[in-house]
């Protein structure tokens, strides 16, 4: 009996080494096989879907998708801390579903960014979860998309609240939106028409869109906010946006105050304060946007000879970022942008030797730039400041006008002299710029200027004539503002 029980706890022993062996094997095979997977794509749609406390909603979102989608898909869902069991639903949804489960703080725009750099589609949609869609949906959609290389946002038709997207359509049901959309929803190229706006209830995009874009802006104070904000990055680019008329999708009408259960701010959501505290916003950010793309004086858009003969522009949301600055990606790695590339750096320092604060760059934005030339040596006996490599021009400096009643600007030697003094330039009507050899860049608003720290960066005066005489290229526009890994 002894000899028997011993053999059994060797037994016993074998088995728990044998599982942990196999275990770890495991692990290691699935690590390599994701490192290989990492940034593969597959031909077909990501449909991201932001969550958080809807489960009844969720559910019956992702039973219309498996039910009215045939083309080849997968079904992405963020959740941010749900307590109505969200988590064990998604659990069991896990082989038809992707999900991640994230804390309850991450605010919705968050949770779609997660969303975004999960996605392994070569288009990606964006869906509320109170969309409910119809028969013969996505083949409408993408037909539409796919109609024009420079098509790079579509959205559909539908009975809910958004403006030009909005349609006339009988009282009913879910049940009587399916037999709506079986003979609404039949290919109408002729119900195709741009648009300069999109609601974000079901976005459709190429990869590649959301590529030169960059993600959603998570310093915005609601998800609708962050929406515009992105697809105003979408005209800036030239990249077309439509409504596609021939693909109807029902919403689910519900209180716009829980429709979602994400912490969007202090105020109370749909409140008079939190409306115009997303304007204030929007305008910091942007200024007046109907002007700004009326005075464009540049083009960012692809031409039709690029487009048929397959040139690679690299025109992205970079373009509008000041060069010569320095940015940081996920990582932490430091890089200097340049004009259409990014440098690695070893340390931070700028012109003079001053110290520089590295501005938080996506991931997106970053690749959207080809790496060029050798990392940067250090000074010697220096681990910080790097050595510059002679660029093809100089390095473009900030300039600012010259203003008879601020006339202390040389005076200015350290950041925080500096940041007041272009708070000051500002509430007396002026500009900051960048100039080059032989052009002028406007940083498009007082929050753009200070996104990029441009205090940590010397400035130099010109006069309004030496000003005018440069020719002005395309704004600098403020980046992205990201909490997580992105």
């Amino acid at each position: 009996m002894k000899r028997l029980s011993m053999q059994r706890k060797h037994s016993k022993r074998l088995g728990k080494k044998g599982y942990w062996s196999g275990y770890k094997r495991g692990q290691e095979q699935g690590n390599r096989l994701g490192q290989a997977s990492f940034g593969k794509v597959f031909e077909g749609v990501s449909i991201i879907i932001p969550s958080c406390n809807q489960l009844q909603q969720l559910r019956a979102c992702i039973h219309r998708i498996e039910e009215n989608t045939s083309h080849p898909h997968e079904i992405i869902v963020v959740d941010c801390g749900s307590t109505d069991g969200t988590s064990t639903y998604l659990l069991r949804k896990s082989i038809a579903v992707r999900y991640a489960l994230l804390k309850k703080d991450v605010q919705m725009i968050g949770s779609l960014n997660q969303g975004l750099m999960m996605a392994k589609g070569t288009t990606i949609v964006v869906l509320d979860q109170n969309s409910m869609v119809t028969p013969g949906w996505l083949d409408r959609l993408l037909g539409c998309l796919h109609s024009d290389p420079r098509m790079g946002v579509v959205g559909p038709v539908t009975n809910g609240p958004f403006k030009e997207q909005q349609i006339e359509v009988p009282d009913m049901n879910e049940n009587g939106a399916r037999q709506f959309a079986m003979t609404f929803n039949v290919p109408k190229p002729d119900a195709w028409r741009e648009t300069e706006s999109l609601a974000g209830f079901c976005l459709l995009l190429r990869r590649e869109t959301l590529k030169k874009t960059g993600y959603w802006d998570e310093g915005c104070h609601s998800i609708e906010e962050a929406h515009a904000d992105w697809l105003l990055r979408v005209r800036l680019l030239g990249i077309r946006m439509a409504i596609a008329g021939d693909a109807f999708i029902h919403y689910e009408e519900r209180d716009r105050d829980t429709v979602y259960g994400f912490p969007l701010t202090t105020e109370t959501s749909g409140s008079m304060e939190e409306s115009s505290r997303n304007r204030s916003f929007f305008v910091q950010k942007w200024g007046d946007a109907d002007k700004l793309f009326h005075n464009l004086k540049f083009s960012t858009a692809e031409t039709d000879d690029q487009i048929s003969t397959g040139k690679e522009t690299h025109v992205s949301a970079a373009s509008f970022y000041p060069i010569g600055a320095v940015v940081q990606g996920p990582s932490g790695v430091v890089f200097r942008l340049e004009p259409g590339r990014r440098r690695y750096l070893h340390g931070v320092s700028a012109a003079g030797g001053e110290n520089v604060r590295p501005v938080r760059l996506s991931q997106l934005d970053l690749l959207a730039l080809p790496l060029v030339g050798k990392p940067e040596v250090t000074v010697s006996g220096s681990t910080d400041a790097p050595v510059a490599e002679s660029p093809e021009e100089p390095l473009p400096v900030l300039a600012a006008p010259e203003l008879g009643n601020m006339s202390m600007l040389p005076t200015l030697h350290i950041p925080a002299q500096r940041r007041r003094w272009i708070e000051l330039l500002y509430a007396e009507g002026g500009q900051l710029y960048q100039i080059g050899n032989g052009w002028k860049r406007p940083f498009l608003t007082l929050y753009a200027v200070m996104s990029w720290r441009a205090e940590d960066y010397p400035i130099q005066f010109l006069s309004s004539e030496e000003l005018s005489a440069l020719p002005e290229k395309q704004p600098i526009i403020a980046p992205p503002v990201l909490h997580g890994h992105l």
